[in-house]
């Protein structure tokens, strides 16, 4: 099979894909092995219970995605949270990731330091929801804006003024639901400094 059109089937897969996806696209092992000799994909390393991943080269290099991949528990939190949502100004100097505890994940990925947040199973999926990516090359597990704020007050590792700005910009935005975010604080403890800043800006 010519390498073009191979190429074109390439454009029907994700930045980061695996060998069983390559197939369903009628890209198979040995093909994918030819693509890789000649620069167009790259093997990208195994995902959970070895499954191979592999790079789309002619995608931009996606790494949210890739941990995704690896890590299909871990769901983005915190200060990256906060910064997708906008409800932060700047960009995240780390990448906060929430697994349930027990679940193992490294505290370095690639060019990302991360700071890994373990939860019991009832705090795990709440306010979990799936966004796409920038490069629109996949399904993203990522905390909905009111649970990015709820860790704002809960996450030693968020500063102060990035606290007060997230509550700031979420009660002046457009995805502002003060009744869900009421419901959330519910389920937590000790957030009672956020339970009396919704009350006041909620009215």
């Amino acid at each position: 099979m010519e390498t073009n059109s191979l190429l074109s089937r390439l454009f029907r897969l994700n930045a980061i894909f695996t060998t069983s996806e390559a197939k369903e696209v009628g890209i198979s092992k040995y093909n994918l092995n030819k693509l890789a000799e000649v620069g167009e994909v790259a093997r990208f390393g195994t995902g959970r219970a070895g499954v191979q991943l592999w790079s789309n080269e002619s995608y931009s290099h996606d790494s949210f995605m890739a941990i995704q991949l690896r890590y299909p528990k871990a769901i983005i939190s915190g200060q990256t949270a906060l910064s997708w949502w906008h409800l932060i100004d700047r960009q995240f100097t780390y990448l906060d990731l929430t697994v349930p505890r027990g679940y193992r994940i490294p505290t370095k990925f690639d060019r990302y330091i991360v700071s890994v947040h373990h939860v019991d199973e009832r705090y795990y999926p709440i306010g979990l929801t799936s966004v796409r990516t920038e490069e629109d090359s996949g399904s993203l597990n990522i905390y909905d804006p009111e649970r990015s704020l709820i860790d704002a007050f809960r996450f030693k590792t968020i500063t102060e003024f990035d606290r007060n700005q997230a509550v700031r910009n979420y009660f002046q935005s457009d995805i502002c639901d003060p009744l869900k975010l009421s419901r959330y604080i519910e389920k937590f403890p000790g957030l009672s400094d956020l339970q009396r800043i919704t009350e006041v800006l909620s009215h």
